[in-house]
């Protein structure tokens, strides 16, 4: 039985309110991604308390153990079917347009181009980039929401960095230290860019040496911006503003 079979068949059989709620939203998140469409609110916390199934018939316990196991690798399913990463959506996108208004955005690494969609939606010209290293081992930058331009990070720096007005990196592997170099490239030679980082500071997303070299801009725009990317499982994904 295939994940979302296996999800949907313990909904059916669980009466529980929060976990029919966690169905519900992740149900609409999955029908977005499938039609190559943002989400348009974040998803709420994905797992179960134990508490929940403490007392219950051992059958019971064991569905409701399984839903929980599930859920909480809900951002693994999507990545792998859908190539989505970074888990933004529109009220994000909404938000983050309110607090820094339109630019002129140069998306790097941009795998399908779920933040280059967001940041057009809201009104912004985004050039999309990647360099398609992926598309023989996952549907990373197989089916693309925006066109695509195939460059690597530092290439498509050099390329449209004078085009731009900021430069967006969401989900950089943690096994590459392209990145590292890509952001010395972009201080060095384009200290007038921003840069905005979606990401996980020392954990999910880009190279050790990236985060050793990150300069934070303090900027208290991106904590009402954050408020709108809400940590739903064990991953602290975050907006950063760096140099």
């Amino acid at each position: 039985m295939d994940y979302w079979q296996h999800v949907t068949q313990l909904a059916a059989t669980c009466d529980q309110k929060a976990l029919q709620a966690q169905v519900t939203a992740m149900r609409d998140w999955r029908r977005a991604v499938q039609a190559q469409r943002l989400p348009q609110t974040a998803l709420p916390p994905l797992g179960l308390d134990p508490l929940t199934w403490l007392g219950e018939p051992e059958g019971v316990a064991r569905r409701l153990q399984a839903f929980d196991h599930l859920a909480r690798h809900f951002r693994q399913y999507i990545a792998y079917h859908f190539g989505m990463w970074a888990f933004v959506q529109r009220d994000f996108f909404a938000s983050w347009q309110a607090a820094f208004g339109p630019m002129r955005y140069l998306e790097v690494a941009a795998g399908n181009g779920y933040v280059s969609r967001g940041l057009q939606e809201v009104g912004n010209q985004v050039i999309t980039t990647d360099p398609l290293a992926w598309v023989s081992h996952n549907v990373t930058g197989q089916t693309p929401l925006v066109p695509l331009q195939q460059a690597g990070a530092s290439a498509a720096l050099w390329r449209y960095g004078d085009q731009v007005d900021a430069v967006v990196m969401a989900w950089s592997p943690d096994n590459e230290w392209s990145d590292a170099s890509f952001l010395l490239t972009l201080r060095r030679s384009f200290p007038q860019l921003r840069l905005f980082v979606i990401g996980e500071r020392r954990g999910a997303t880009n190279s050790t040496l990236f985060w050793q070299l990150a300069q934070f801009v303090p900027d208290r725009r991106l904590l009402t911006v954050n408020r709108a990317l809400p940590r739903f499982d064990a991953i602290n994904e975050r907006l950063y503003l760096m140099r």
